[in-house]
């Protein structure tokens, strides 16, 4: 009676098991059926036109002020038409965050309708200046950015003009990090920087020519020493300048033009 027992209760749990095997089973097809459909309609779904990025008139461009639209485009192939999907937003940022006229760039997809924005962050230039590459512009970082990028752009007059590094390079950049605030607030207006020669930079100022020597470090105490000597021009006429030497900023030395000669007249003779 008990093997009687002991058998019904296995075939009972044998049954039970199997049972539960089969709503595992039914339930999992179930999962496979409704994914596989929502796939599908998702595949359906952005296969449709509307997702279609057909021309430039669906890119929505944020945040340029110096760059026009068209320079924007420039800065990143993509074809047309192309779905929305299919395009690598990722990719694209990167592309245009290597031009140096850019310090940001978030690129998104819109759906309704679909578009494509892209939001920019422009550098801003605060000086011209010229290097091996050609002419361009300075940012506060010291990025060099080429004057041809802003060809066409929307606000020309926006950029600067009043200060100019001349033979600007990637070996001036810390320089120029340190010491542009020292530039802003000098006692002395300087108009231009030229590093061309980098065993004396030399600056254009309202007081004329001023020589600086190598050491750069020194900069701050060169502007100080040359503000102390403002009303130089009430004591020497600035055409008399040749250049003001700073290289050792503690001993600021004047080199004088020579006098102009005097030019010799005769002695008009009057006539009997």
């Amino acid at each position: 009676m008990t093997e009687m027992i002991v058998s019904d209760s296995l075939k009972n749990r044998r049954r039970t098991l199997h049972t539960q095997r089969r709503l595992k089973a039914l339930r999992s097809l179930w999962r496979f059926s409704i994914l596989s459909g929502l796939v599908g309609a998702l595949i359906w779904i952005m296969s449709w036109p509307e997702w279609t990025i057909r021309d430039q008139s669906q890119i929505v461009l944020q945040g340029n002020q110096l760059l026009s639209d068209q320079q924007i485009y420039q800065l990143f192939p993509l074809k047309f038409p192309q779905s929305i999907w299919q395009i690598s937003t990722r990719q694209i940022s990167q592309s245009m965050g290597q031009s140096p006229a850019l310090s940001q760039v978030a690129v998104s997809r819109q759906l309704f309708p679909a578009q494509l924005v892209i939001a920019v962050v422009e550098r801003q230039p605060i000086a011209v200046a010229t290097t091996a590459q050609g002419a361009g512009y300075l940012d506060l970082n010291g990025t060099f950015i080429p004057s041809k990028l802003y060809q066409g752009g929307k606000t020309p007059r926006a950029l600067p003009t009043t200060l100019a590094f001349l033979g600007y390079g990637p070996q001036y950049q810390s320089f120029w990090q340190k010491n542009y605030a020292y530039l802003r607030s000098a006692p002395v207006t300087v108009h231009t920087i030229n590093g061309t020669n980098p065993s004396n930079m030399m600056l254009s100022t309202d007081l004329g020519l001023v020589y600086l020597g190598a050491n750069l470090s020194q900069f701050p105490q060169q502007l100080e020493t040359l503000g102390k000597m403002k009303r130089l021009p009430g004591r020497v006429p600035l055409q008399r300048i040749n250049y003001i030497d700073l290289t050792n900023p503690a001993q600021p030395l004047l080199q004088l033009k020579p006098p102009a000669p005097k030019s010799s007249q005769d002695p008009k003779v009057k006539k009997s």
